[in-house]
């Protein structure tokens, strides 16, 4: 509710008296307390109430399609700029990205080779491995074939001096029954080395 001149002017009496009571007053007193409660003016109702016509609504709805058009179209606009830098970007990227296509695809190419080979390998080094295997186990075997023949060699020369020792012991016998039977022959030229030809004596060849 509005106020009265009648009232505005009570008002500022009241306010004129506050302040020389303030100024008057000793630092320490505390300031005076005011009764008089001040009215609030209320909101006029009247722009609240008051209706739309016809042609206000008329023109805001025509300039709300207006605008929503308008975003409409920058809206396309936008979409249709998004779509050529895109068609843009990707013909400029093809002729980079073949070079990297190319790349990926002999890449994936020598990854997929080098894991062959490296089965391969390591299948040859399994063979490798069992081949040096037999072979320390070959090397064996033909040490001891050694040590045999060594063996063997050994024990035939070994048997070729008994052979000799008793054949010259069996000639030397022979030689003494044939002193004691004829004890008038010359048996000088008489030798286990010698055998007879044509009735003769002659050396044998080793």
């Amino acid at each position: 509710m509005a106020m009265s001149q009648e009232d505005m002017l009570k008002r500022a009496r009241q306010l004129k008296k506050q302040k020389t009571t303030i100024v008057g007053a000793s630092p320490s007193a505390p300031p005076p307390r005011s009764d008089i409660h001040e009215e609030i003016s209320e909101p006029d109702p009247e722009p609240l109430t008051r209706k739309f016509k016809p042609r206000d609504l008329k023109t805001l709805h025509e300039s709300i399609l207006a605008n929503l058009h308008k975003a409409e179209t920058s809206s396309f606009m936008l979409m249709d700029q998004f779509t050529n830098l895109s068609t843009q970007k990707t013909q400029d990227l093809e002729p980079k990205e073949q070079p990297l296509v190319f790349s990926r695809t002999e890449n994936s190419r020598l990854t997929t080779e080098v894991a062959k080979l490296a089965t391969q390998v390591k299948k040859k080094d399994e063979l490798l491995s069992d081949l040096n295997d037999q072979l320390k186990k070959l090397e064996t075997k033909k040490q001891a074939w050694i040590l045999k023949e060594k063996d063997l060699l050994k024990n035939s020369e070994l048997l070729k001096d008994q052979i000799g020792s008793s054949l010259n012991m069996g000639f030397q016998l022979a030689l003494d029954q044939v002193c004691t039977l004829c004890p008038d022959a010359d048996l000088s030229q008489a030798d286990i080395s010698k055998s007879i030809v044509d009735e003769q004596l002659v050396e044998t060849d080793d």
